[in-house]
């Protein structure tokens, strides 16, 4: 394989994980290559390098959207296409399928995939908020075994995470919500259709006898890694939901975001679109919390 500013890239396709692993073993300076709509572009621009690509795109262990072991498993390889349109996903974590759904290009949607959206954690990254929200872990996987952690805990600063150089990350998974529970997403980018995101949202809201028992918002875009917003998640914890209260932690929330300035948008900019998504997210979060008293999280 050629690229302008890699004159000499080894490829690889292995048709099981075993193999994938152990070329990843074998090989010196390897990445892995699944939907490659983030990496190829690294290595054409000089800001990456690779001698070998294993691509694990003909990798079927690492393929579907799935119930297991009482939760929702969703393979590596997955595309936004795929997951927006999956009935599991749309009636359990519908504010993934949102994120998905919206995500850059039509074209990119059927390309990139959900670990590689994951794994190049980048800030405004579309689908770590909505998984984060939802409780969601990683497995990663190596020759000398697998492990499980948790999303939140998975980015370290932007472009790095605690996978190792010899992981590769096989699945996202997340629990079913409880009944009373809502989640929702928002998001606000520039004018063109595939471009990044200013700032997004995602809330969740367990809703028990008109009281909110468990509350999560979680920030994408405005802080080096997907930003779980505790102090508006503890403010929210055990009240009664209401506009007032919605509004409140909004603000909040707007303080705890660490928004930088670019081309995109001011931080001061951020900071106010981050209160306002809250709001929608929270309301959005208690409207589905609302018509999910079976077990449902769908569309409100």
């Amino acid at each position: 394989m050629s690229l302008d500013r890699e004159a000499d890239i080894a490829f690889h396709a292995p048709q099981t994980l075993a193999e994938a692993l152990r070329l990843l073993d074998e090989l010196e300076n390897a990445r892995i290559l699944a939907g490659g709509t983030d990496l190829l572009v690294e290595l054409r621009e000089g800001r990456a390098e690779a001698r070998n690509l294993i691509s694990i795109q003909d990798v079927d262990e690492l393929k579907g959207i799935r119930e297991k072991g009482g939760r929702v498993e969703i393979g590596a390889l997955a595309t936004p296409r795929e997951i927006a349109g999956n009935s599991l996903i749309n009636r359990h974590n519908p504010a993934l399928a949102q994120a998905a759904g919206g995500m850059a290009s039509s074209h990119i949607r059927s390309m990139a995939t959900i670990g590689g959206n994951i794994v190049s954690a980048v800030p405004s990254a579309d689908l770590p908020p909505a998984l984060i929200a939802a409780e969601a872990a990683v497995r990663l996987v190596s020759s000398a075994g697998i492990r499980e952690v948790s999303l939140s805990d998975f980015f370290t600063s932007p472009r790095c995470t605690v996978c190792g150089s010899a992981e590769i990350l096989a699945a996202a998974i997340f629990p079913p919500p409880p009944p009373g529970t809502g989640i929702s997403w928002e998001r606000f980018s520039l004018r063109e259709s595939n471009a990044l995101a200013v700032a997004a949202v995602a809330a969740c809201l367990t809703i028990r006898k008109g009281t909110i028992a468990r509350a999560a918002v979680v920030l994408g875009a405005v802080a080096p890694t997907p930003l779980a917003a505790v102090k508006t998640a503890e403010f929210l914890s055990g009240q009664k939901p209401s506009t007032g209260l919605f509004a409140e932690a909004a603000s909040l929330a707007g303080e705890e975001c660490r928004p930088i300035s670019d081309i995109r948008g001011s931080a001061w900019f951020r900071k106010e679109i981050v209160t306002v998504l809250t709001r929608r997210a929270l309301a959005g979060a208690l409207a589905r919390a609302q018509v999910n008293q079976s077990g449902r999280n769908g569309p409100a």
